[in-house]
């Protein structure tokens, strides 16, 4: 993205990304060599998988619901932090179905497909969910879904979410957030052995200023030290003004998207898109 930007690697956010990466990619590198984690660790993530035999240790698994609308750093550097410090085997990417509350959300198989794409990269550390596709399942209640599938094998779940999420009840929309979504599915299912912890991960900016009383496990991370956000990629790729935003997106979705015409402001998605390349989704993309 230097390139097609016309910068170096020197170059803000460039350097911050390539920093914090490496901090954490060495961090994970030797909890790997001293084998206190193994990325290489298999669990089903979505109902088509053939069953996975389950192991006697307990997996240490993040979970990470985002949208992916699409993927920038923030979402990967969030994620290899959340490894390295909580000495997780694996990062779990839940990718969202569809939400009629979000106009500008590509549809999911466009989604979907773009970041399956993307988080090879970063394989075996990180790992892909498509267990939101054709849904509407918000991402707590997606996580258990997971771990349903995987009845037999101890997982001690991390869900990670942001730090506007640390709310019993959501003050925005007054409905319940996440602790309150953790809690309902732990209660639910008491008796269902199919995981061993949950844990809440909270990337937050600043200071927190109240406490939630709750029976989780809750921890904090500091946020990037970048501001990222998808809307922000999509504005720039709407406009001539603030291209610089685009150093956020990983070079294998920008090329995606161009090739895909994704996110213009005409959007064609996916009929017009796969008709005149003769390519169906599936075959653009893989087989979700």
């Amino acid at each position: 993205m230097a390139d097609v930007l016309g910068q170096s690697i020197f170059d803000y956010p460039f350097i911050e990304i390539l920093n914090f990466a490496e901090i954490n990619l060495l961090r994970i590198r030797e909890l790997w060599q001293q084998k206190k984690i193994n990325p290489n660790i298999r669990i089903c993530t979505c109902p088509s998988y053939r069953e996975i035999k389950a192991d006697k240790k307990i997996y240490r698994i993040g979970f990470y619901p985002v949208a992916a609308n699409p993927f920038h750093w923030a979402h990967f550097l969030i994620g290899l932090s959340v490894m390295a410090e909580f000495k997780l085997d694996k990062v779990i990417f839940i990718i969202a179905g569809f939400d009629s509350r979000k106009p500008a959300l590509a549809p999911a198989v466009i989604r979907h497909g773009m970041g399956k794409e993307v988080l090879k990269i970063f394989a075996p550390l990180f790992g892909y969910s498509s267990i939101a596709m054709g849904s509407n399942c918000d991402g707590e209640s997606n996580l258990f879904r997971i771990l349903d599938l995987n009845h037999d094998q101890k997982i001690e779940a991390f869900y990670i979410a942001g730090g506007d999420h640390y709310h019993r009840i959501n003050p925005k929309n007054n409905l319940p957030d996440t602790i309150q979504k953790l809690e309902n599915n732990i209660i639910t299912r008491r008796g269902n052995n199919s995981f061993n912890q949950v844990n809440a991960v909270f990337i937050a900016r600043g200071k927190i200023e109240r406490k939630v009383n709750t029976f989780l496990p809750v921890y904090f991370l500091p946020a990037m030290p970048f501001e990222a956000s998808s809307t922000m990629i999509r504005e720039a790729l709407q406009t001539e003004h603030k291209k610089e935003v685009l150093a956020l997106l990983p070079f294998t979705a920008y090329e995606l998207i161009k090739k895909f015409d994704l996110y213009s402001p005409y959007p064609h998605y996916i009929e017009p898109v796969y008709k005149n390349s003769g390519l169906s989704t599936n075959s653009a993309f893989g087989q979700l």
